[in-house]
């Protein structure tokens, strides 16, 4: 297979975990952005935003999505915000190889999913829901514009592969 199938969509919403099971149940090779952009920076991404912000993190993920993108044939997971910039956009829309699946999920799932995850930067703050919310509904348009759209609420992470590749048509 000759296509990348680039998983985005809001934090919590299965990206991570759905692109292992893709990558193993097709056989095909797996980068996660977040995972690249820290060995990149040689920093976790709580530090990096910490440190340096995220105007430094987004840089970041544009040098690694300008790094992948000539890969073939593989899985690639990217962060939240990928969808942000349009560069970003513009990077992924130029190579007719990948086929941009955005995993969606409504902000009550994704503050269930990630109520205890003091991982994300972004949520660090007195009210995640609203934080959620918030960025939901700026980011919403931006993950709608990807080949594929897969709501996730209330689906078993196989039955989430077994969709995707039955879009795909692989």
């Amino acid at each position: 297979m000759n296509k990348n199938l680039v998983l985005m969509g809001f934090m919590g919403t299965g990206k991570t975990v759905v692109g292992e099971r893709l990558s193993k149940k097709l056989e095909l090779p797996l980068y996660d952005t977040d995972n690249l952009i820290e060995q990149k920076a040689g920093k976790s991404i709580p530090n990096i935003f910490d440190e340096y912000g995220e105007v430094y993190f987004r840089e970041l993920e544009t040098e690694v999505l300008k790094e992948i993108i000539s890969f073939r044939g593989c899985v690639i997971s990217t962060g939240g915000g990928v969808v942000l910039k349009d560069k970003n956009w513009d990077i992924l829309k130029s190579n007719e190889n990948m086929f941009l699946i955005s995993l969606m999920a409504k902000p009550e799932t994704i503050y269930e999913r990630l109520e205890n995850d003091t991982a994300r930067p972004l949520l660090q703050v007195e009210d995640p829901y609203e934080k959620i919310c918030e960025l939901f509904d700026k980011r919403k348009e931006l993950y709608l514009r990807a080949d594929i759209v897969l709501w996730t609420d209330d689906l078993a992470v196989e039955e989430i592969v077994e969709k995707v590749i039955d879009k795909v048509s692989l």
